[in-house]
């Protein structure tokens, strides 16, 4: 076969399924080529390539080159391949294999592809007319540009915003890649003016995300400061099975259904003083309602201490010497007991769970849970169960209010409890839009996107925590209800590869270590796992963009976020150098704020 079309680089060798096998043509003399005075590199790994099909053309891209390329069991050269004497001699080397994303028809690009090439059809490079086809292909929704294309000048990589949300997406890259810029991109590009009714909720354990898009984010924490709100988390909203190794640790059996029992008691007495009571009947111990943890302590502890002396036959419990507060969690105080038959004696039912108890009373008093056992703003229920304000308005602080992006800053959470944490919040979120049903403030009729930052933290593979629990149930089917998930991490070798699965869209930055890798090229869709091997060299704010919110398999040169990186490297030299070496005063602060568990 003999062309004299610049473009042309080989022929089609073998086909299995989407991913071609292209013999290439010995007499290009170079692999960087002219063509109207544009330079283009033949045989990149992640280039795109062209296979003309009569009207359409069918498009994909490099995964590999050399003599690794060959056609498996290929003795011999495809009698199908036509040759002109510069071809000969090209037997095992000088291969390339494509992976086919899409086709162009009347030059109209869709993704897929609805016919396959046949051995021994052309096989061209792309070029900047082929490049502005495939980029400007229509989307149904409005798209988000987050840099460049890397293989061209000026072409404008942009994310289809409905793919990337309700599809789930995966942000994943080493230390010192990008990832905190190319999320601040994404967020600032979806706190746009021209969308009044996003919903984006930032899982933040590091306190990154709070400047980004400044006037259009609303920020919560902990211990809060400048312009952030308190965030709190009323326990009551917890499940059972997760708030009672919370609170007590472990129990048995028995035990712990006797607890249960006495939980629905007191959630179904306190539901009568909600505005908007439920059925009794409805009630159990997991139902999302308030009642006092504190008294539910006291009443336990005192079963315990309680002693008894015979009267009249009957076993009868001796009076209280001291008053206890269920409010200020102090225990009743009895007679002592007595060793041996001599009375008063112990009580012959206790459950013996006196360090339980007193584990519960440590926890409870602790000031680093009280965001969760004593959170303000009127979510603290008194001993009967009532509070002031209902779950309606803590979720409405975080999600209903008039700005896109709800931060949610959890970098003073006990890591002993930051996956409940986790997991309860985005619960919460979550269970209120399945709820919701068909109203406006619904995930069908008013989408939302979780984002969560450092996910290898909540989603570790095999873990069984509240976080896993809720975050992999929204990755199976948050979709249906308009509820998307965006996962952040440096180590996506630790993640379950349940949730990476169901990201339609990977992006990912460099990626050195090996077991990363593979769990990446494991979760990339349309057999590309192949490209997985430019990961470790791309370029710190590079990355590669697979998936359903981007038109074709693309390298993306970041955009710089317009505003400063928290989670950006210190400038070491600068520091160093232009600033004079602090008091030593300074750490007194320092030590303070550490034995307060908080920032001042």
């Amino acid at each position: 076969m003999a062309t004299t079309d610049p473009t042309y680089v080989g022929q089609v060798a073998s086909v299995a399924g989407g991913v071609v096998r292209i013999r290439l043509r010995r007499d290009m003399p170079t692999t960087l080529v002219l063509v109207e005075g544009e330079s283009y590199r033949v045989g990149q790994i992640g280039g795109f390539f062209r296979i003309p099909m009569g009207y359409a053309n069918l498009y994909g891209v490099c995964a590999q080159v050399g003599a690794d390329a060959v056609p498996q069991n290929t003795a011999e050269t495809p009698a199908a391949i036509e040759f002109d004497d510069a071809d000969q001699g090209l037997s095992g080397y000088r291969w390339m294999t494509v992976v086919l994303f899409g086709e162009a028809t009347a030059g109209r690009f869709e993704r897929g592809v609805g016919q396959y090439p046949t051995v021994g059809d052309e096989a061209h490079f792309v070029t900047s007319a082929d490049l502005s086809v495939i980029y400007t292909a229509p989307f149904a929704a409005s798209v988000r540009p987050i840099g460049t294309i890397a293989a061209t000048s000026g072409i404008a990589a942009a994310l289809d915003l409905d793919r990337l949300v309700t599809r789930h997406s995966a942000i994943v890259g080493s230390t010192g890649a990008g990832k905190s810029n190319l999320v601040r991109v994404v967020l600032e590009g979806l706190a746009s003016t021209t969308m009044r009714s996003a919903r984006i909720l930032v899982i933040d354990p590091h306190g990154e995300y709070g400047s980004v898009a400044e006037g259009r984010t609303r920020s919560f924490a902990i211990n809060p400061t400048g312009a952030e709100a308190r965030l709190v988390m009323p326990f009551w909203a917890l499940p059972f099975d997760e708030l009672l190794p919370l609170v007590f640790g472990q129990m048995n059996a028995n035990h712990e259904a006797t607890i249960r029992d006495r939980v629905q008691e007191l959630k179904r007495e306190a539901a009568a003083h909600l505005a908007a009571a439920p059925d009794i009947q409805s009630i159990t111990a997991d139902s999302p309602v308030p009642f006092s943890i504190r008294k539910l302590w006291f009443e336990l502890d005192d079963f315990e201490r309680q002693t008894f002396r015979t009267v009249g036959g009957d076993k009868v419990a001796t009076e209280i010497q001291t008053p206890g507060d269920a409010a200020q969690l102090t225990s009743n105080i009895y007679e002592p007991y007595q060793p041996g038959s001599r009375e008063p004696s112990k009580n012959t039912s206790a459950r013996y769970i006196g360090k339980q108890l007193e584990f519960a009373r440590s926890r409870l008093l602790d000031p680093r849970y009280g965001f969760l056992f004593a959170p303000e703003g009127g979510y603290a229920p008194d001993l009967e169960g009532r509070v002031t304000n209902d779950l309606a308005g803590l979720l409405a602080s975080w999600v209903g209010h008039d700005r896109p992006l709800s931060v949610l800053n959890i970098s003073d959470v006990p890591s002993d409890v930051a996956a409940e944490l986790v997991g309860l919040l985005v619960r919460i979120v979550y269970e209120t839009l399945y709820w919701a049903d068909t109203s406006a403030v619904s995930g069908r009729n008013q989408p939302l996107l979780i984002v969560l930052d450092e996910a290898h933290r909540f989603l570790p593979d095999g873990a069984d925590s509240a976080a896993f629990r809720t975050l992999t149930r929204i990755a199976k089917e948050g979709r249906k209800y308009g509820v998307g998930l965006m996962v952040v991490t440096q180590r996506p070798g630790e993640i379950d590869g349940t949730v990476l699965s169901q990201c339609g869209t990977m992006i990912a930055l460099r990626t050195t270590n090996p077991k990363d890798r593979s769990r990446v090229a494991s979760a990339f869709p349309d057999d590309l796992g192949g490209l997985v091997e430019l990961l470790p060299s791309l370029r710190t704010g590079e990355g590669l963009v697979v998936g359903e919110a981007m038109p074709v398999p693309s390298r993306v040169r970041i955009r710089h976020s317009s505003t400063p990186e928290a989670g950006s490297d210190p400038q070491v030299a600068a520091n160093w150098t232009e600033h004079a070496r602090p008091s030593a005063e300074l750490y007194n602060a320092a030590v303070l704020n550490w034995r307060r568990q908080r920032r001042v």
